[in-house]
């Protein structure tokens, strides 16, 4: 009798996980999920589907090594010690991740959930020749009920349906970064007819910029505060053709920590970005964006250096929000219905304030950077991506020095 009562445990435990019908808890021709890829949780009305990938990539810089993803604020300019180092390989799978998606139908509609975690955690210091362990990293977990969603999720300022398909997931010039436009947020979203709709969200703040000497710095690790939400509005067309998207940032970026001067200063940026779907598969993508002291939300330009934020000096208090623009545009192309390719160009410009930097900021703030890629992406089976990837990104900062990279990227992607 224990037996069969651990082995009917079993079972049950078994039908949960993999979405079994359970005599016990079922009617007797339960359905299936609400949604594709889901399965009913016995006994309740919430369908969950787990989903993700295994994905591995291949690195060749033939130039100065970059990150595990790109980040073109931080090539090395020509001159120091680490431009001179050529030809870095590496290997990494820190882009797997899990996924638990749920939905329960509510008198308000459904409510759904999504939590995703990745292996991009902060611990990058094991050795690779005796452990290869990454932490995870919590990238995605918000909810929502109808029209409002709360939780971490991209920023409404970033359109991810005006990015083309990629190798490497960051890194693009002139769009919001791959590794920056998730905010954790509260979004209200109005549908109307005709494909229209419009949103608006508050989402976390962080002060950000460049210090007088070149250091990059938030919030964060100024120990300081910030007091107001970052203010977000976005509207959108979708209709068979493409799509359409306008959307608006402002945040009040101050500065108060311990053993550095106060200043404020307003952010403030626009952009307008779509799609336009051409031949068959085919689809043009485009983005243009300005702003002032945009930082994270407009472009890659200080993901790692902190330009095209604020530029402050700490000692005395004297800060400047410089203006800054983009633009990308990318198109894809389906030789097959499995082979693909997209190419990409980018371009971002800072307008510094040189009289607040020192010699030593003036050559770590960039002032400008363009970026181009093409790939070629084979799917055998839908569950499977094969692809290879160029990129080539060049970094001039404010007293003309400059740093190219020559990237070669290969992926193999398992989904599940």
């Amino acid at each position: 009798m224990s037996a069969l009562a651990a082995l009917g445990s079993l079972t049950a435990a078994v039908a949960l996980l993999a979405g079994s019908p359970d005599a016990s808890a079922q009617p007797a021709s339960p359905g299936g999920g609400s949604f594709p890829g889901s399965f009913l949780v016995p006994g309740t009305n919430t369908s969950v589907k787990i989903g993700g990938f295994v994905k591995i990539v291949g690195i060749y810089d033939i130039d100065a090594r970059n990150g595990d993803t790109i980040a073109v604020d931080g090539i090395p300019i020509k001159g120091t010690a680490a431009a001179s180092l050529h030809g870095a390989t590496r290997l990494h799978a820190r882009q797997s991740n899990i996924s638990v998606d749920t939905r329960t139908p509510t008198a308000y509609g459904d409510l759904t959930t999504f939590v995703l975690v990745d292996m991009f955690g902060q611990n990058t210091s094991e050795s690779q020749n005796q452990s290869t362990t990454q932490n995870t990293r919590l990238v995605y977990a918000y909810g929502t009920l109808g029209p409002f969603l709360a939780g971490q999720w991209v920023s409404l300022f970033a359109d991810t349906d005006a990015i083309i398909e990629s190798v490497d997931p960051t890194g693009f010039v002139g769009n919001m970064d791959g590794l920056s436009n998730r905010q954790p947020q509260f979004r209200y979203t109005f549908a109307a007819p005709g494909g229209f709709s419009a949103a608006v969200d508050i989402e976390n703040p962080e002060a950000e910029g460049i210090t007088n000497a070149g250091a990059a710095f938030t919030t964060s690790n100024l120990g300081g505060v910030d007091r107001y939400p970052d203010v977000l509005g976005r509207v959108r067309l979708d209709q068979a053709w493409g799509h359409i998207a306008l959307s608006a940032m402002w945040r009040d970026m101050k500065i108060e920590a311990p053993g550095v001067a106060r200043a404020s200063k307003a952010s403030y940026a626009g952009q307008l970005s779509g799609h336009l779907n051409t031949f068959g598969k085919d689809a043009l993508k485009w983005t243009v964006a300005a702003g002032k002291a945009p930082g994270h939300y407009l472009t890659s330009l200080g993901r790692t250096s902190g330009a095209d934020g604020l530029e402050y000096n700490p000692a005395t208090g004297a800060v400047h929000a410089p203006y800054a623009y983009t633009a990308n545009v990318g198109y894809t192309h389906w030789w097959t219905g499995a082979l693909r390719s997209s190419v990409d160009a980018g371009y971002g410009r800072n307008n510094n304030e040189v009289s607040i930097f020192t010699a030593a900021g003036l050559a770590n703030a960039d002032k400008r950077q363009i970026e181009g890629r093409a790939n070629l992406i084979w799917s055998p089976v839908p569950q499977v991506d094969l692809g290879a990837e160029y990129i080539y990104a060049r970094r001039t900062v404010q007293t003309g020095g400059s740093g190219n990279l020559h990237r070669v990227e290969i992926e193999s992607v398992f989904k599940f």
